[in-house]
Protein backbone atom coordinates (compact mmCIF):
# COMPACT_ATOMS: atom_id res chain seq x y z
CA UNK A 1 0.00 0.00 0.00
CA UNK A 2 1.28 3.73 -0.74
CA UNK A 3 0.15 6.34 1.13
CA UNK A 4 0.37 10.15 -0.95
CA UNK A 5 0.48 13.62 1.18
CA UNK A 6 0.86 16.74 -0.12
CA UNK A 7 2.09 19.55 2.11
CA UNK A 8 1.88 23.34 2.17
CA UNK A 9 2.49 24.87 5.14
CA UNK A 10 1.94 22.50 7.12
CA UNK A 11 4.26 21.99 10.05
CA UNK A 12 1.81 22.15 12.69
CA UNK A 13 0.54 18.65 11.44
CA UNK A 14 3.71 16.74 10.53
CA UNK A 15 4.71 14.93 13.53
CA UNK A 16 1.35 14.32 14.59
CA UNK A 17 0.44 13.05 11.38
CA UNK A 18 3.29 10.81 10.53
CA UNK A 19 3.89 9.41 13.96
CA UNK A 20 -0.04 8.44 13.89
CA UNK A 21 1.06 5.70 11.49
CA UNK A 22 3.46 4.02 14.10
CA UNK A 23 0.37 2.83 16.15
CA UNK A 24 -0.74 1.45 13.26
CA UNK A 25 -1.68 -2.73 13.69
CA UNK A 26 -0.58 -3.36 10.08
CA UNK A 27 2.82 -4.31 8.65
CA UNK A 28 4.42 -1.11 8.66
CA UNK A 29 7.00 -2.24 6.10
CA UNK A 30 4.43 -3.08 3.45
CA UNK A 31 3.46 0.41 3.52
CA UNK A 32 5.42 3.05 1.24
CA UNK A 33 4.91 7.21 2.12
CA UNK A 34 5.51 10.06 -0.34
CA UNK A 35 4.67 13.37 0.37
CA UNK A 36 4.99 15.94 -1.90
CA UNK A 37 5.48 19.38 -0.95
CA UNK A 38 3.70 22.20 -2.74
CA UNK A 39 6.73 25.01 -2.11
CA UNK A 40 6.25 25.87 1.74
CA UNK A 41 7.33 28.90 2.90
CA UNK A 42 7.00 27.47 6.31
CA UNK A 43 9.34 25.55 8.51
CA UNK A 44 7.25 22.57 6.71
CA UNK A 45 9.90 20.60 4.97
CA UNK A 46 12.64 20.95 7.92
CA UNK A 47 9.92 18.78 9.88
CA UNK A 48 9.55 16.50 6.99
CA UNK A 49 13.02 15.56 6.94
CA UNK A 50 13.17 15.48 10.93
CA UNK A 51 9.84 13.32 10.62
CA UNK A 52 11.59 11.00 8.06
CA UNK A 53 15.08 10.18 10.20
CA UNK A 54 12.55 8.81 12.59
CA UNK A 55 10.28 6.70 10.26
CA UNK A 56 12.66 5.20 7.87
CA UNK A 57 13.42 2.27 10.07
CA UNK A 58 9.50 1.54 10.26
CA UNK A 59 8.07 1.93 6.71
CA UNK A 60 9.13 0.20 3.69
CA UNK A 61 10.03 4.22 1.87
CA UNK A 62 9.83 7.41 2.62
CA UNK A 63 10.27 9.70 0.10
CA UNK A 64 9.81 13.32 0.16
CA UNK A 65 9.61 15.48 -3.38
CA UNK A 66 10.25 18.97 -2.74
CA UNK A 67 8.54 21.08 -5.69
CA UNK A 68 9.40 24.66 -6.53
CA UNK A 69 6.02 25.62 -7.29
CA UNK A 70 2.56 25.25 -5.69
CA UNK A 71 1.17 22.81 -7.63
CA UNK A 72 -2.13 22.31 -6.34
CA UNK A 73 -3.95 19.53 -3.87
CA UNK A 74 -4.85 17.30 -7.46
CA UNK A 75 -1.02 17.48 -9.63
CA UNK A 76 0.39 17.25 -6.15
CA UNK A 77 -1.19 14.44 -5.51
CA UNK A 78 -0.19 12.42 -9.24
CA UNK A 79 2.84 13.57 -8.55
CA UNK A 80 3.07 11.49 -5.92
CA UNK A 81 1.11 8.74 -7.37
CA UNK A 82 3.69 8.92 -9.79
CA UNK A 83 6.51 7.35 -7.53
CA UNK A 84 5.05 4.35 -6.13
CA UNK A 85 3.62 0.99 -7.63
CA UNK A 86 1.44 -0.47 -4.93
CA UNK A 87 -1.35 -2.03 -6.43
CA UNK A 88 -3.81 -0.17 -3.90
CA UNK A 89 -3.17 3.68 -3.07
CA UNK A 90 -4.23 6.12 -0.54
CA UNK A 91 -4.59 9.76 -0.27
CA UNK A 92 -4.26 11.35 2.81
CA UNK A 93 -4.83 14.87 3.69
CA UNK A 94 -1.80 16.37 5.51
CA UNK A 95 -4.08 16.88 8.89
CA UNK A 96 -5.00 13.66 9.64
CA UNK A 97 -3.86 11.12 11.73
CA UNK A 98 -4.76 7.14 10.90
CA UNK A 99 -5.71 5.39 14.91
CA UNK A 100 -4.21 1.89 15.20
CA UNK A 101 -7.03 0.14 13.76
CA UNK A 102 -7.81 2.37 10.40
CA UNK A 103 -5.64 0.65 7.73
CA UNK A 104 -6.46 -2.85 8.65
CA UNK A 105 -10.07 -2.32 8.91
CA UNK A 106 -9.44 -0.32 5.33
CA UNK A 107 -7.45 -3.58 4.25
CA UNK A 108 -10.00 -5.76 5.23
CA UNK A 109 -12.73 -4.33 3.37
CA UNK A 110 -10.81 -4.12 -0.04
CA UNK A 111 -10.25 -7.64 0.35
CA UNK A 112 -13.46 -8.35 0.75
CA UNK A 113 -14.94 -6.53 -2.23
CA UNK A 114 -15.80 -7.29 -5.39
CA UNK A 115 -13.69 -6.21 -8.94
CA UNK A 116 -15.83 -3.65 -9.80
CA UNK A 117 -15.29 -1.93 -6.71
CA UNK A 118 -12.26 0.38 -7.16
CA UNK A 119 -12.19 3.55 -4.57
CA UNK A 120 -13.02 3.30 -0.56
CA UNK A 121 -13.76 6.30 1.45
CA UNK A 122 -12.43 6.60 5.14
CA UNK A 123 -14.53 7.81 8.27
CA UNK A 124 -13.67 11.28 9.25
CA UNK A 125 -13.17 12.17 13.36
CA UNK A 126 -14.48 14.03 14.51
CA UNK A 127 -16.68 15.36 12.08
CA UNK A 128 -18.19 13.04 9.53
CA UNK A 129 -18.73 14.12 6.00
CA UNK A 130 -22.57 14.11 6.18
CA UNK A 131 -22.88 13.21 2.56
CA UNK A 132 -25.62 10.11 1.86
CA UNK A 133 -24.41 6.43 1.17
CA UNK A 134 -26.35 3.56 0.89
CA UNK A 135 -26.88 1.64 4.67
CA UNK A 136 -27.18 -1.71 2.96
CA UNK A 137 -24.23 -1.68 0.11
CA UNK A 138 -22.67 0.83 1.81
CA UNK A 139 -22.07 2.66 -1.85
CA UNK A 140 -21.65 6.60 -2.01
CA UNK A 141 -22.01 8.74 -4.92
CA UNK A 142 -18.42 10.15 -4.57
CA UNK A 143 -15.75 10.49 -2.11
CA UNK A 144 -13.98 13.43 0.20
CA UNK A 145 -10.51 13.52 -0.87
CA UNK A 146 -9.35 13.88 2.38
CA UNK A 147 -9.29 10.49 3.04
CA UNK A 148 -9.40 7.69 0.29
CA UNK A 149 -7.68 4.50 -1.56
CA UNK A 150 -8.05 2.91 -4.81
CA UNK A 151 -7.03 0.66 -7.24
CA UNK A 152 -3.49 1.70 -9.09
CA UNK A 153 -4.68 0.48 -12.25
CA UNK A 154 -7.85 2.63 -12.41
CA UNK A 155 -6.59 5.82 -11.26
CA UNK A 156 -4.11 5.61 -14.02
CA UNK A 157 -6.70 4.98 -16.32
CA UNK A 158 -8.42 7.69 -15.78
CA UNK A 159 -5.16 9.62 -15.70
CA UNK A 160 -5.43 10.84 -11.99
CA UNK A 161 -6.81 13.96 -10.37
CA UNK A 162 -7.31 16.46 -13.14
CA UNK A 163 -4.53 19.36 -12.85
CA UNK A 164 -7.05 22.02 -14.69
CA UNK A 165 -8.57 21.71 -10.88
CA UNK A 166 -6.19 23.60 -8.71
CA UNK A 167 -8.23 22.62 -5.42
CA UNK A 168 -11.72 21.70 -4.28
CA UNK A 169 -14.30 19.53 -6.46
CA UNK A 170 -11.40 17.71 -7.60
CA UNK A 171 -12.43 14.47 -5.76
CA UNK A 172 -16.35 14.39 -7.02
CA UNK A 173 -14.50 14.86 -10.71
CA UNK A 174 -12.60 11.90 -10.41
CA UNK A 175 -15.25 9.80 -8.05
CA UNK A 176 -18.11 10.73 -10.83
CA UNK A 177 -15.07 9.57 -13.83
CA UNK A 178 -15.25 6.31 -11.86
CA UNK A 179 -18.69 5.80 -11.71
CA UNK A 180 -19.03 7.13 -15.55
CA UNK A 181 -16.62 3.73 -16.71
CA UNK A 182 -19.14 1.35 -14.48
CA UNK A 183 -16.91 1.52 -11.63
CA UNK A 184 -18.27 1.52 -7.56
CA UNK A 185 -17.13 3.66 -4.71
CA UNK A 186 -17.82 2.27 -1.46
CA UNK A 187 -17.69 4.14 2.08
CA UNK A 188 -15.84 2.29 5.08
CA UNK A 189 -17.05 3.53 8.18
CA UNK A 190 -15.00 0.97 9.88
CA UNK A 191 -11.96 2.41 9.17
CA UNK A 192 -11.71 5.89 11.37
CA UNK A 193 -9.57 8.90 10.28
CA UNK A 194 -8.82 12.02 12.19
CA UNK A 195 -9.41 14.84 10.11
CA UNK A 196 -8.53 18.40 11.48
CA UNK A 197 -10.63 20.51 8.98
CA UNK A 198 -12.14 22.65 11.69
CA UNK A 199 -11.14 24.40 14.56
CA UNK A 200 -14.89 24.70 14.70
CA UNK A 201 -17.89 23.94 13.65
CA UNK A 202 -19.19 26.03 10.77
CA UNK A 203 -15.77 27.69 9.47
CA UNK A 204 -16.12 29.35 6.21
CA UNK A 205 -12.80 28.76 4.39
CA UNK A 206 -12.24 31.30 1.62
CA UNK A 207 -10.60 29.26 -0.86
CA UNK A 208 -13.10 26.22 -0.30
CA UNK A 209 -15.75 28.74 -1.13
CA UNK A 210 -14.55 30.55 -3.92
CA UNK A 211 -13.26 27.35 -5.81
CA UNK A 212 -16.25 25.06 -4.98
CA UNK A 213 -18.25 27.76 -6.47
CA UNK A 214 -15.98 27.87 -9.69
CA UNK A 215 -15.44 24.49 -10.12
CA UNK A 216 -19.01 23.46 -9.72
CA UNK A 217 -19.54 25.53 -12.55
CA UNK A 218 -16.81 23.17 -14.34
CA UNK A 219 -18.01 19.97 -13.16
CA UNK A 220 -21.32 20.81 -14.88
CA UNK A 221 -19.37 21.18 -18.30
CA UNK A 222 -18.42 18.23 -18.00
CA UNK A 223 -21.33 16.48 -16.68
CA UNK A 224 -23.82 17.73 -17.03
CA UNK A 225 -26.33 19.40 -19.75
CA UNK A 226 -27.17 22.67 -20.84
CA UNK A 227 -30.44 23.05 -18.19
CA UNK A 228 -27.76 22.40 -15.65
CA UNK A 229 -25.20 24.54 -17.14
CA UNK A 230 -27.57 27.81 -17.28
CA UNK A 231 -28.38 26.98 -13.29
CA UNK A 232 -25.07 27.15 -12.54
CA UNK A 233 -25.04 30.58 -13.73
CA UNK A 234 -27.99 31.83 -12.44
CA UNK A 235 -26.86 30.42 -9.02
CA UNK A 236 -23.03 32.03 -9.20
CA UNK A 237 -24.98 35.59 -9.96
CA UNK A 238 -27.28 34.81 -7.25
CA UNK A 239 -24.21 34.92 -4.70
CA UNK A 240 -23.70 38.44 -6.07
CA UNK A 241 -27.18 39.31 -4.29
CA UNK A 242 -26.67 38.17 -1.06
CA UNK A 243 -23.78 39.37 2.38
CA UNK A 244 -20.58 38.13 1.41
CA UNK A 245 -19.25 34.94 2.96
CA UNK A 246 -16.05 36.45 3.93
CA UNK A 247 -14.26 39.96 3.43
CA UNK A 248 -13.80 40.62 -0.52
CA UNK A 249 -15.48 37.29 -1.54
CA UNK A 250 -17.20 38.05 -3.95
CA UNK A 251 -14.26 40.16 -5.97
CA UNK A 252 -12.43 37.06 -5.78
CA UNK A 253 -15.62 35.18 -6.97
CA UNK A 254 -15.92 37.70 -9.89
CA UNK A 255 -12.21 37.29 -10.65
CA UNK A 256 -12.00 33.39 -10.50
CA UNK A 257 -15.66 33.91 -12.67
CA UNK A 258 -13.77 35.76 -15.62
CA UNK A 259 -10.79 33.49 -15.65
CA UNK A 260 -12.84 30.28 -15.96
CA UNK A 261 -13.98 30.88 -19.29
CA UNK A 262 -10.58 29.43 -20.68
CA UNK A 263 -10.83 25.92 -19.28
CA UNK A 264 -14.26 25.91 -20.48
CA UNK A 265 -12.93 23.51 -23.79
CA UNK A 266 -11.00 21.08 -21.57
CA UNK A 267 -14.13 20.04 -19.74
CA UNK A 268 -16.32 20.15 -22.59
CA UNK A 269 -14.09 17.59 -24.04
CA UNK A 270 -16.37 14.21 -24.68
CA UNK A 271 -13.33 12.21 -24.26
CA UNK A 272 -12.74 13.44 -20.38
CA UNK A 273 -15.18 10.62 -19.15
CA UNK A 274 -17.02 7.25 -20.13
CA UNK A 275 -20.58 6.60 -21.13
CA UNK A 276 -22.26 3.85 -18.48
CA UNK A 277 -25.57 4.43 -18.77
CA UNK A 278 -26.15 3.44 -15.24
CA UNK A 279 -24.32 6.74 -13.80
CA UNK A 280 -26.04 10.11 -13.63
CA UNK A 281 -24.41 13.09 -11.92
CA UNK A 282 -26.77 14.94 -9.28
CA UNK A 283 -26.13 18.80 -8.88
CA UNK A 284 -28.16 20.01 -6.19
CA UNK A 285 -27.35 23.61 -5.67
CA UNK A 286 -23.48 23.71 -4.67
CA UNK A 287 -23.65 19.97 -2.89
CA UNK A 288 -23.26 16.78 -5.45
CA UNK A 289 -25.60 14.57 -3.19
CA UNK A 290 -28.42 14.73 -0.70
CA UNK A 291 -26.86 14.82 2.88
CA UNK A 292 -27.55 13.38 6.83
CA UNK A 293 -28.01 16.29 9.37
CA UNK A 294 -24.77 16.12 11.75
CA UNK A 295 -22.37 17.60 9.32
CA UNK A 296 -20.87 19.35 12.64
CA UNK A 297 -22.39 16.99 14.91
CA UNK A 298 -18.69 16.34 16.90
CA UNK A 299 -18.33 12.70 16.72
CA UNK A 300 -16.81 10.38 19.73
CA UNK A 301 -16.48 6.66 20.43
CA UNK A 302 -18.18 5.87 23.94
CA UNK A 303 -16.29 6.35 27.20
CA UNK A 304 -17.31 2.49 27.96
CA UNK A 305 -18.60 -0.58 26.04
CA UNK A 306 -22.14 -1.83 27.40
CA UNK A 307 -23.88 -4.97 25.64
CA UNK A 308 -26.59 -3.34 22.87
CA UNK A 309 -29.90 -5.63 21.80
CA UNK A 310 -31.43 -4.42 19.12
CA UNK A 311 -34.84 -5.95 18.70
CA UNK A 312 -35.98 -6.92 15.27
CA UNK A 313 -40.02 -8.05 14.76
CA UNK A 314 -40.70 -9.48 11.38
CA UNK A 315 -43.22 -11.99 9.94
CA UNK A 316 -43.18 -13.94 6.83
CA UNK A 317 -40.93 -11.50 4.68
CA UNK A 318 -37.06 -12.44 4.92
CA UNK A 319 -36.20 -11.26 2.29
CA UNK A 320 -37.46 -7.98 3.09
CA UNK A 321 -35.07 -9.02 6.55
CA UNK A 322 -32.23 -9.47 4.96
CA UNK A 323 -31.35 -5.99 4.30
CA UNK A 324 -31.99 -4.77 7.60
CA UNK A 325 -29.86 -7.51 8.90
CA UNK A 326 -27.03 -6.57 6.56
CA UNK A 327 -27.20 -2.85 7.83
CA UNK A 328 -26.74 -4.40 11.65
CA UNK A 329 -24.00 -5.95 10.51
CA UNK A 330 -22.55 -3.06 9.15
CA UNK A 331 -22.75 -1.24 12.23
CA UNK A 332 -19.77 0.33 13.81
CA UNK A 333 -20.00 -0.65 17.53
CA UNK A 334 -18.44 -4.22 19.05
CA UNK A 335 -20.65 -4.93 21.89
CA UNK A 336 -24.23 -5.81 20.11
CA UNK A 337 -26.61 -8.62 20.10
CA UNK A 338 -29.71 -8.89 17.27
CA UNK A 339 -32.97 -10.48 18.64
CA UNK A 340 -34.64 -11.29 15.76
CA UNK A 341 -38.34 -12.66 16.46
CA UNK A 342 -40.65 -13.78 13.95
CA UNK A 343 -44.71 -13.71 14.32
CA UNK A 344 -46.36 -16.64 13.13
CA UNK A 345 -44.12 -19.43 11.63
CA UNK A 346 -40.95 -19.59 10.91
CA UNK A 347 -39.15 -18.60 7.43
CA UNK A 348 -36.96 -16.54 7.83
CA UNK A 349 -34.47 -19.24 10.68
CA UNK A 350 -33.19 -21.00 7.28
CA UNK A 351 -31.74 -17.89 6.18
CA UNK A 352 -30.16 -16.29 9.03
CA UNK A 353 -28.39 -19.43 9.85
CA UNK A 354 -27.05 -19.64 6.09
CA UNK A 355 -26.38 -15.86 5.58
CA UNK A 356 -25.20 -14.51 8.94
CA UNK A 357 -23.81 -16.80 11.09
CA UNK A 358 -20.77 -14.58 11.58
CA UNK A 359 -23.48 -12.42 13.63
CA UNK A 360 -24.47 -12.40 17.65
CA UNK A 361 -28.03 -13.31 16.12
CA UNK A 362 -30.52 -14.82 18.47
CA UNK A 363 -33.62 -15.58 16.39
CA UNK A 364 -37.20 -17.30 17.58
CA UNK A 365 -40.18 -17.57 16.30
CA UNK A 366 -43.51 -17.39 18.38
CA UNK A 367 -45.50 -20.46 15.97
CA UNK A 368 -48.74 -19.16 16.01
CA UNK A 369 -49.72 -14.86 15.55
CA UNK A 370 -49.56 -12.98 18.69
CA UNK A 371 -48.91 -9.63 17.17
CA UNK A 372 -46.59 -6.28 16.55
CA UNK A 373 -46.48 -5.97 20.49
CA UNK A 374 -46.54 -8.88 21.99
CA UNK A 375 -43.48 -10.12 19.64
CA UNK A 376 -42.03 -6.71 20.41
CA UNK A 377 -42.26 -8.12 24.21
CA UNK A 378 -41.07 -11.28 24.26
CA UNK A 379 -38.11 -10.31 22.46
CA UNK A 380 -37.31 -7.46 24.89
CA UNK A 381 -37.70 -10.31 28.14
CA UNK A 382 -34.94 -12.74 26.54
CA UNK A 383 -32.28 -9.37 25.31
CA UNK A 384 -29.21 -9.63 27.68
CA UNK A 385 -28.05 -6.08 26.62
CA UNK A 386 -27.70 -3.04 28.98
CA UNK A 387 -29.61 -1.11 26.42
CA UNK A 388 -32.50 -1.71 24.15
CA UNK A 389 -33.03 -0.46 20.20
CA UNK A 390 -36.20 -1.31 17.91
CA UNK A 391 -35.24 -1.79 14.76
CA UNK A 392 -38.37 -3.02 12.31
CA UNK A 393 -37.52 -5.32 9.48
CA UNK A 394 -38.08 -2.85 6.75
CA UNK A 395 -35.79 -0.04 8.48
CA UNK A 396 -32.05 0.91 8.13
CA UNK A 397 -29.46 2.08 10.45
CA UNK A 398 -26.75 3.70 8.98
CA UNK A 399 -23.29 2.27 10.18
CA UNK A 400 -22.80 4.85 12.92
CA UNK A 401 -26.30 4.19 14.34
CA UNK A 402 -25.57 2.44 17.83
CA UNK A 403 -22.06 4.00 18.12
CA UNK A 404 -23.94 7.19 18.45
CA UNK A 405 -26.62 6.65 20.66
CA UNK A 406 -24.36 4.62 23.32
CA UNK A 407 -21.81 7.68 23.02
CA UNK A 408 -24.62 10.21 24.60
CA UNK A 409 -26.18 7.10 26.92
CA UNK A 410 -22.74 6.20 29.03
CA UNK A 411 -22.50 10.01 29.64
CA UNK A 412 -25.03 9.92 32.30
CA UNK A 413 -27.86 12.35 32.90
CA UNK A 414 -30.83 10.70 30.60
CA UNK A 415 -32.44 7.00 30.65
CA UNK A 416 -33.19 7.05 26.84
CA UNK A 417 -31.56 8.79 23.72
CA UNK A 418 -32.81 9.22 19.85
CA UNK A 419 -31.09 10.36 16.85
CA UNK A 420 -32.64 12.43 13.73
CA UNK A 421 -33.84 10.15 11.20
CA UNK A 422 -34.56 9.80 7.44
CA UNK A 423 -38.28 9.00 6.38
CA UNK A 424 -37.85 7.52 2.67
CA UNK A 425 -41.26 6.22 0.71
CA UNK A 426 -40.50 3.48 -1.08
CA UNK A 427 -42.64 2.01 -4.00
CA UNK A 428 -42.46 -1.82 -3.92
CA UNK A 429 -41.94 -4.21 -7.24
CA UNK A 430 -41.08 -7.04 -5.44
CA UNK A 431 -41.20 -8.33 -1.92
CA UNK A 432 -38.87 -11.49 -2.96
CA UNK A 433 -37.05 -11.02 -4.41
CA UNK A 434 -37.29 -7.40 -2.48
CA UNK A 435 -36.96 -5.27 -5.36
CA UNK A 436 -38.48 -1.34 -5.08
CA UNK A 437 -37.69 1.98 -5.49
CA UNK A 438 -36.84 4.72 -2.94
CA UNK A 439 -38.95 8.07 -3.68
CA UNK A 440 -37.23 10.48 -1.42
CA UNK A 441 -35.08 10.93 1.68
CA UNK A 442 -37.20 13.28 3.90
CA UNK A 443 -35.42 15.02 7.01
CA UNK A 444 -38.45 15.63 8.94
CA UNK A 445 -38.24 13.53 12.08
CA UNK A 446 -35.87 15.64 13.69
CA UNK A 447 -37.57 17.52 16.75
CA UNK A 448 -35.68 17.99 19.65
CA UNK A 449 -36.84 16.51 22.88
CA UNK A 450 -39.92 18.06 24.31
CA UNK A 451 -42.36 16.54 26.66
CA UNK A 452 -45.33 18.86 25.99
CA UNK A 453 -45.02 18.04 21.96
CA UNK A 454 -44.53 14.21 22.84
CA UNK A 455 -47.71 14.22 24.45
CA UNK A 456 -49.15 15.95 21.55
CA UNK A 457 -47.81 13.20 18.66
CA UNK A 458 -44.84 11.01 18.24
CA UNK A 459 -41.83 12.48 16.63
CA UNK A 460 -39.70 10.04 17.32
CA UNK A 461 -39.69 6.82 14.55
CA UNK A 462 -39.58 3.50 16.57
CA UNK A 463 -35.74 2.80 14.90
CA UNK A 464 -34.57 6.36 16.18
CA UNK A 465 -34.20 5.80 20.06
CA UNK A 466 -32.19 3.70 22.64
CA UNK A 467 -33.19 3.30 25.85
CA UNK A 468 -32.03 1.16 29.21
CA UNK A 469 -33.33 -2.14 29.55
CA UNK A 470 -34.47 -1.26 33.03
CA UNK A 471 -37.10 1.33 31.87
CA UNK A 472 -38.83 -2.14 30.67
CA UNK A 473 -38.29 -3.88 33.40
CA UNK A 474 -39.76 -1.10 36.04
CA UNK A 475 -42.58 0.37 33.45
CA UNK A 476 -43.44 -1.96 31.39
CA UNK A 477 -43.45 -2.89 27.77
CA UNK A 478 -45.42 -2.32 24.78
CA UNK A 479 -49.52 -2.29 25.22
CA UNK A 480 -50.42 -6.00 23.60
CA UNK A 481 -54.03 -3.98 23.43
CA UNK A 482 -52.29 -2.65 19.99
CA UNK A 483 -51.56 -3.08 16.59
CA UNK A 484 -50.32 0.60 16.18
CA UNK A 485 -48.82 3.63 17.84
CA UNK A 486 -47.30 0.92 20.47
CA UNK A 487 -44.55 2.84 20.37
CA UNK A 488 -45.78 6.52 20.67
CA UNK A 489 -47.45 5.16 23.98
CA UNK A 490 -43.93 3.15 25.03
CA UNK A 491 -42.15 7.03 24.95
CA UNK A 492 -44.86 9.39 26.57
CA UNK A 493 -44.74 6.29 29.36
CA UNK A 494 -41.39 6.47 29.28
CA UNK A 495 -40.72 9.97 29.39
CA UNK A 496 -42.79 10.69 32.52
CA UNK A 497 -39.74 8.79 34.40
CA UNK A 498 -36.47 10.15 32.49
CA UNK A 499 -35.85 12.99 29.83
CA UNK A 500 -34.22 11.45 26.61
CA UNK A 501 -31.23 12.92 24.57
CA UNK A 502 -31.86 14.28 21.38
CA UNK A 503 -28.80 14.13 18.72
CA UNK A 504 -28.89 16.20 15.96
CA UNK A 505 -27.49 13.44 13.48
CA UNK A 506 -29.20 11.40 11.04
CA UNK A 507 -28.64 7.80 11.85
CA UNK A 508 -31.26 6.01 10.62
CA UNK A 509 -34.45 5.22 8.04
CA UNK A 510 -37.89 5.03 8.23
CA UNK A 511 -39.48 3.40 5.35
CA UNK A 512 -42.95 4.19 4.47
CA UNK A 513 -45.65 3.30 1.59
CA UNK A 514 -45.54 5.47 -1.82
CA UNK A 515 -48.56 4.37 -2.82
CA UNK A 516 -51.70 6.40 -2.11
CA UNK A 517 -53.66 3.55 -1.51
CA UNK A 518 -51.25 1.65 1.05
CA UNK A 519 -50.65 4.67 2.92
CA UNK A 520 -54.32 5.96 2.81
CA UNK A 521 -55.41 2.12 4.41
CA UNK A 522 -52.47 2.61 7.07
CA UNK A 523 -53.88 6.29 8.24
CA UNK A 524 -56.98 4.80 8.80
CA UNK A 525 -55.35 1.88 11.03
CA UNK A 526 -53.43 5.39 12.71
CA UNK A 527 -56.41 7.22 13.36
CA UNK A 528 -58.52 4.49 14.85
CA UNK A 529 -54.87 3.62 17.33
CA UNK A 530 -54.60 7.05 17.92
CA UNK A 531 -58.40 7.70 19.41
CA UNK A 532 -57.61 4.57 21.48
CA UNK A 533 -54.20 5.79 22.70
CA UNK A 534 -55.88 9.25 23.50
CA UNK A 535 -58.00 7.64 25.71
CA UNK A 536 -55.41 6.18 28.21
CA UNK A 537 -53.44 8.99 28.21
CA UNK A 538 -56.04 10.66 30.20
CA UNK A 539 -54.53 8.40 32.93
CA UNK A 540 -50.72 9.85 32.39
CA UNK A 541 -49.75 12.47 34.62
CA UNK A 542 -46.67 14.22 32.91
CA UNK A 543 -45.17 16.52 35.72
CA UNK A 544 -43.51 19.66 33.20
CA UNK A 545 -41.92 22.68 34.86
CA UNK A 546 -42.79 26.20 34.06
CA UNK A 547 -39.46 26.50 32.36
CA UNK A 548 -40.54 23.34 29.86
CA UNK A 549 -43.90 25.27 29.21
CA UNK A 550 -42.36 28.93 28.51
CA UNK A 551 -40.01 27.31 25.77
CA UNK A 552 -43.25 25.99 23.70
CA UNK A 553 -43.39 29.94 22.88
CA UNK A 554 -39.61 30.10 22.54
CA UNK A 555 -36.20 31.07 23.82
Amino acid sequence: MDIVYVSYNSEKWIERCFSSLLVSDCGLKDINVYVVDNASTDNTLKCLYEIREKMEKHVGKFEIIESKVNLGFGKGNNLGFSKGNSDIVCFFNIDTEVLETTLSSLQKEIDESDKNTVMWELRQFPYEHPKLYDAVTSEALWSSGAAFAIRRDIFQKLNGFDEKIFMYAEDVDLSWRIRSFGYKIRYVPRSVIMHYSYEQAGVVKPNQHVYGVINNLMLRYRFGNWKEIVAGHLQFWALMGVPSAFPHSKRRLLGEYAKHFSRIPHFRSAKSHGKDPSFFPLFLGWDYSGTRDGGYYKNEFPESLPEVSVIVRTCGRPAVLRETLISLRRQTYPNMEVVVVEDGEETAGRMIREEFSDMNIMYFATGEKVGRSKAGNLAMERAHGFYLNFLDDDDLFYADHVEVLVSQLVKGGSRAAYAFAFETPIEIFSRDPYRYSVKNYLGIHKQEFNKIILCHHNYIPIQAIMFEKSLFEQYGGLDESLEALEDWDLWVRYSLHTDFTCVKKTTSIYRVPHNKAVSADRQKVLDEALKIVREKHKNYIQKISVYDIAMMYGK
